[in-house]
This record gives structure tokens, C-alpha cells and sequence, in this order.
């Protein structure tokens, strides 16, 4: 098979695009002397040559005694492509085309090629020469057929221009335009939530909570309704927690800052500079195309695969939204390659099966997620400080063993494909082809990848904290300019780490000032009802985590749920870990769209070809129920390993 990188007009492109490129090519084979187009032809392909010589000839209209009625302007070999006119004009065939050889070609449709175009700039300049060049080379051939232009060449230049027609534009505005109201719906809800910071600073007083705390307490508020109502920016909202707590000296500036000192931070900033790393050389795509080859090449083994690639990559790429946007053009190609048109329930499992293993797995590792990092700062220190990476994945295993098998069991149930069918094997094989040997800046990151893992699983021996170990990740990546200035500026989602760190920082805050006790105080009635059933308490914190979730976002969600939950689960004996790995693993329900940014990025990725959201909806509420017995099924074994009563 001829290497697609030499072929011209995919010569703009770099060998994971190539790679991603493949499946959407058609393989034929055409007998010598066979007709693959004519003149006149609807122009719904592009043809490239692998093998073989193809004719390309014109119909004059004119019989020449000594040379024909057709002149032969082009003769073509592997690596050339010929149709490209037809399908970038949208005019029918404009010449015939036939085989002098028998002839193996790769087919790419119309609606595939304007996607692509659309994806890679850098074909639409390769084709724009191509076309040129063809142009030059059939007006040369064909000399006696030149176009017809008329009177219209005799017309003085300008003539046969249209004149543009002026846009008449009012100069006057409606009184009251939607911008208006917008502005005064923002401004109505802000003295709504002012309105209800003051009525609930009232009781706060009544209860018995001092100034300090009751600032707190009412900036956490105003920070839910103001996410809830999204009337700013998340990241402003994040921000302004820690800022507004030190100027009305409710905290000091060391604490309201330390979320930027901690170590969290600069775990999440090595995460980040890992999963860019990874993005930017091609070695997920290459690792899930490996993982991939070697399962049963149908519907059960693919979406099986799917799964388990993701969870294995988990830790490997710990960034959920850099996975899903990895992964989902490969699911997309998968689906076509297997015949699944959009809707069909094979379709939707495959879509489901790359959700769950590449974004829904994320609590089972500390490093899975930068959430699973925020939920490590909110600790309180004597649980952060101490706790490894091992010791996370050793009490989130059952849970996430349970939730990621019943999950899959209810894939291939709801979405079971009617017929049987199966992955070509050339498809990956050629795919893995061009991608070639690893790159030095792919076995660069691998081995920084794996340092960095093996430090966390062996931090009990070495003492080293994980901090440290992200930034020699970094560090590493940096000096080898597999990351270089553009990419640290563009790759690493700065605005998130900002906001994290004003997050942990006002998560330290709210423990400095005691209110766990005071909670604890007064819903010590509760505690007691509680205390008999750790099923029903867990019942109750999923469901409420995922009702929390149609008003706040992600981080926020999980804010307001460890600060409100972490009190209340340590008065009933039950470990912080335990409490927030049963938040974490809840926090990502998709019954709304926007609820979920991997089901969002899942959607947008494969372009909404695979399924529509109406049709996931049943796996969305099966997916809460997974939730509850995933937890409920874990408690004998946190039990038996001291970490609820």
C-alpha cells in the first residue's frame, strides 16, 4: 500500500492526521479497460491511486478525421488523484476516465471531503493548486475548444460589473431591545440573591454564628446562585470568593492565597502539561489503535475495547476532556466503518462505551481528573497530606469495578445492533502504518508518563511528594521541547488553574474558621437518623449531588457538596476519601446536555452523526441508578477496610 504522506495534495498534513484520515477512504478495485467515470457523471467522489494507470480523456465535440473525436490530456499513476474538479465546483464530470491497468483505488465521498476540507485548512491550498494546475494542463491539451465568452469580451472593463447595493440601516433603535433586557434580567437576579444573603445572614446570626463565619458562609451562597443563574463567568465567580473574603477581613491573605501554595496546584499544572503532551504527539490515538487491534474486530469486542482503553489511559492522560476530544473522531470512524448509520443502537454503544471509559472512570485514579485534584485540596490537611496514590485507587477499585461493569452490561443491552457485523483489519493496520515508528518526542513523553505514575505508586517508599514529581514531569517535557513557550501559553488551561487554586484557597478558609463543628451542631438530629444506614446516607448524597447539579457546575457542584458534606460525614466516623469519591463519581449526570462537558465534547467531536441526545436519555437515568448500586455494593468492603462505621 503506497504511503499516503507522498501523496501530494495530503502533503500538508502530519502522520496523525493521516492516520485519522484512513477510515474515511473506501478501498476499490477496478479491471483494466473498465470505465471509471464519464463526461457528464454527477461528481460525488475523489479517486487517489494506489496501484495502477488510469486514462483521462475529453469528448471536443468535434470529429477529427486524423485524431478522433476525444483528446487525451492526461495519463495518471499511483499517488495521483483525479475527480477533484467535479467535487469541489459541484458541476458534473467534466472529462472521461479509464483504466489502462487493473487499478486499486481509495474512494472519498463528497460529504466526507467537505468535512475534511473544513478540519484541515491546509487540504482545501493543497486542492486549490491542483485544480489550477489541472486547468492550465486541459486548456494547453485542448486548444481548439477554448471558452466561449460573446460580446462580453468586447465590453469595456467594468461594464458587466454589479454595482453593490447600499444597506439602508436605521439610524434609530427600538427603546427596548433584547441587550435591555438581558441587562435587567442579570440586574434583577442579583438583588434577588442579595435579597436572599441578607434574610439568610439573619438566621445564620439568630444560630449563633460569629461576623467572619457568617461572610463566609453568605459569599459561598451568592457564589451557588450567581453559578446557578450564570449570570457571570464561572472562573470570575471562583475568583471572587477569595478576593471579597479578605477585603471584608473575613480571612488573611496568606490563607485566602494558599490554594495557590498548595500542592494540589502544581499536581494539577504537571497533569496539565502531561495530557498536552501526550495530545501533541499522537500517542493516545497510536496507544488506543494498539489497544483496539487486539480485540475481537465486532460490535461486542470494539466496545469493550473502547472502555478498557480509556480506563487503562486514565492516569496515562489524566485530563477527561483531553481524552474525549482524542477518542471521538476514532469512535466516529469506527461506526462508519462498521456500517452504523446515525441512530442505529450500534452507533450509540460504541459513542456510550468511549463516555464511560474515557470520561466517566476518572474517580477510580487521583490523578484521573483535575476535579479528583480539587476534591484532594478540600480535604482537610491531616487527610491530604497523607494521602498516596495507591491508597485513592485501593478504596475508589471496588467502586469503580462495579460502576464501569454494570455500566457496560447496560450498553450493550439498551443498544444492541440488530445485525452482526465486523472491523476491517486493514483499516487499523494501515492507520498504525503511517503513524510509523514512535517519535522521539512520543517515547519522551511515554517514559515521563510512566516516571510520573511510578512515583505515585511508590511515593510510601520514597517520600516524595507528588507535587514535586509533576513538576519534574514538567521540567522534563519543557527542556526536551516536546512542549514548547506556544504550547505551555495555549495547551494548559490556565483559567482553570486560577480558579482552582481561588477554590482550594477558600476551601482552606472555610476550615480555618470552625463552622465543622457548628454544622455538625445543628443537624446533629439528622446525623442521628443517619448514623444506622450508610446505604441510605449515600443514597441520599448521590441523588442530592445530582439534583445540585442542574443548578451549579462541575467544580462549583463539587465545592459546595465536600464543604456542606465533609463535617456532617466525619461526625458519622466516615473518611473524607470515602465521601468524596461517592460526590465525584455522581457529579456527572448527562439528563441535560450541559450537564456533562465529556457527553458535550462527545457530541461535538463526532458531529452529531452517532446519536442525538433524546437517545442516550434512558442510559442517563439508568446511569444514576448504576451510581447508587455501585456505591451500595462497595460499602462492605469500606467497612471491612475502616473507612465508614
Amino acid at each position: 500500500m503506497i504511503n499516503l504522506a507522498e501523496i501530494p495534495i495530503l502533503s500538508g498534513l502530519d502522520r496523525v492526521s493521516l492516520a485519522k484520515l484512513v477510515p474515511n477512504f473506501e478501498e476499490l478495485n477496478v479491471n483494466s479497460g473498465e470505465m471509471v467515470f464519464r463526461q457528464g457523471d454527477a461528481g460525488d467522489c475523489l479517486y487517489i491511486i494506489l496501484d495502477g494507470i488510469v486514462r483521462v480523456f475529453l469528448d471536443t465535440g468535434v470529429t477529427d478525421t486524423k485524431k478522433g473525436r476525444y483528446k487525451e490530456i492526461a495519463c495518471l499513476g499511483a499517488g495521483d488523484c483525479f475527480g477533484e474538479m467535479a467535487l469541489l465546483s459541484g458541476e458534473p464530470r467534466s472529462a472521461d476516465v479509464q483504466a489502462m491497468t487493473d487499478l486499486v483505488l481509495l474512494r472519498l465521498c463528497k460529504d466526507r471531503f467537505d468535512q475534511l476540507i473544513g478540519q484541515h485548512p491546509s487540504l482545501g491550498v493543497n486542492f486549490a493548486g491542483l485544480l489550477a494546475n489541472r486547468l492550465l494542463q486541459t486548456d494547453a491539451v485542448v486548444s481548439g475548444r477554448m471558452r466561449q465568452v460573446g460580446e462580453e469580451e468586447n465590453q469595456p472593463p467594468g461594464a458587466g460589473e454589479k454595482k453593490p447595493i447600499p444597506l439602508l440601516v436605521s439610524k434609530t433603535q427600538p427603546p427596548y431591545t433584547a441587550s435591555n433586557v438581558a441587562k435587567d434580567r442579570k440586574l434583577l437576579y442579583l438583588v434577588l440573591a442579595g435579597f436572599l444573603c441578607l434574610l439568610s445572614a439573619h438566621f445564620l446570626r439568630n444560630a449563633g454564628f460569629g461576623r467572619d463565619q457568617i461572610i463566609l458562609v453568605e459569599l459561598l451562597l451568592g457564589a451557588s446562585m450567581i453559578w446557578a443563574m450564570n449570570l457571570f463567568s464561572y472562573h470570575v465567580t471562583a475568583i471572587a470568593l477569595p478576593v471579597l473574603s479578605v477585603l471584608l477581613r473575613a480571612a488573611t491573605p496568606e490563607k485566602a492565597l494558599s490554594g495557590f501554595s498548595s500542592a494540589s496546584w502544581f499536581l494539577v499544572l504537571g497533569v496539565f502539561a502531561i495530557s498536552a503532551a501526550i495530545a501533541k504527539t499522537g500517542l493516545l490515538y497510536r496507544v488506543v489503535l494498539m489497544i483496539i487491534k487486539r480485540f475481537p474486530p465486532n460490535y461486542m469486542g470494539q466496545t469493550f475495547g473502547l472502555g478498557l482503553s480509556g480506563v487503562l489511559l486514565t492516569p496515562i492522560v489524566p485530563s477527561p476532556v483531553g481524552r474525549m476530544s482524542l477518542v471521538s473522531p476514532l469512535v466516529m470512524t469506527l461506526s462508519e466503518i462498521l456500517g452504523f448509520k446515525k441512530g442505529d443502537p450500534g452507533a450509540i454503544g460504541l459513542a456510550m462505551s468511549s463516555l464511560l471509559g474515557f470520561g466517566l472512570m476518572s474517580s477510580l485514579f487521583m490523578n484521573g481528573a483535575p476535579e479528583c485534584f480539587l476534591a484532594l485540596g478540600l480535604f482537610p490537611a491531616e487527610v491530604s497530606s497523607t494521602l498516596t496514590w495507591s491508597q485513592w485507587f485501593k478504596a475508589a477499585f471496588p467502586l469503580g469495578a462495579s460502576f464501569f461493569f454494570l455500566s457496560y452490561l447496560a450498553i450493550i443491552t439498551l443498544y444492541r445492533p440488530k445485525e452482526r457485523k465486523r472491523l476491517n483489519p486493514w483499516v487499523t493496520e494501515a492507520q498504525i502504518k503511517i503513524l510509523g515508528p514512535l517519535s522521539t518526542q512520543e517515547r519522551i513523553s511515554l517514559a515521563t508518563a510512566v516516571l510520573f505514575i511510578t512515583a505515585f505508586l511508590t511515593q510510601p517508599w520514597h517520600h516524595v511528594d507528588g507535587a514535586w514529581v509533576a513538576m519534574l514531569a514538567f521540567l522534563i517535557l519543557f527542556a526536551t521541547a516536546v512542549l514548547d513557550e506556544k504550547a505551555v501559553r495555549g495547551d494548559i488551561d490556565w483559567n482553570f488553574l486560577i480558579s482552582f487554586g481561588a477554590l482550594v484557597g477558600y476551601g482552606n478558609i472555610i476550615w480555618g474558621s470552625k463552622m465543622g463543628g457548628m454544622i455538625c451542631n445543628s443537624v446533629r438530629p439528622c446525623l442521628e437518623f443517619f448514623a444506622g444506614s450508610g446505604f441510605v446516607f449515600f443514597l441520599v448524597i448521590t441523588l442530592g449531588v445530582t439534583l445540585l447539579r442542574f443548578a451549579l457546575p462541575l467544580a462549583p457542584g463539587l465545592l459546595v457538596s465536600l464543604l456542606s458534606l465533609l463535617p456532617v460525614t466525619s461526625a458519622l466516623g466516615i473518611h473524607p476519601l470515602v465521601a468524596g469519591l461517592v460526590i465525584l463519581v455522581s457529579l456527572n449526570p448527562w439528563l441535560l446536555p450541559h450537564q456533562n462537558m465529556m457527553y458535550l465534547i462527545l457530541l461535538q467531536k463526532t458531529e452529531r452523526r452517532l446519536f442525538s441526545h433524546d437517545q442516550t436519555l434512558k442510559l442517563a437515568f439508568v446511569h444514576i441508578c448504576i451510581v447508587m448500586a455501585a456505591v451500595a455494593l462497595s460499602i462492605p468492603y469500606w467497612r471491612r477496610e475502616g473507612l465508614v462505621p
